[in-house]
């Protein structure tokens, strides 16, 4: 049987707490959808995910004062992944001791 995964990259946001974590926050580019980002958590990390909530992040306009000019930056999709069982990080994770 092959498994066919999506090329998805997701960045994890920090969480609060680094203990007992039910939800935690990633951001992946805007195309990514809810099937596909579940998948990928269940098959490549090994997570238990109950139900993934995601939503589109719109570019913002900035202004560069010194060349004098707008440019915009990336848009991204920010998804929220509930799971079924908590989960804790590692501190190692985190070399600045952010927690």
């Amino acid at each position: 049987r092959v498994i066919y995964l999506a090329n998805i990259p997701l960045r994890l946001q920090l969480p609060p707490r680094p203990n007992d974590l039910k939800e935690l926050c990633f951001r992946t580019y805007p195309r990514a959808g809810k099937l596909e980002i579940k998948r990928v958590l269940q098959l490549v990390y090994g997570l238990d995910v109950e139900k993934v909530h995601t939503m589109n992040m719109d570019a913002k306009k900035k202004f560069n004062p010194r060349k004098k000019y707008f440019y915009r930056t990336a848009s991204y999709k920010k998804c929220y992944v509930y799971l079924k069982r908590p989960i804790s990080l590692s501190k190692d994770l985190f070399p600045l001791n952010l927690f």
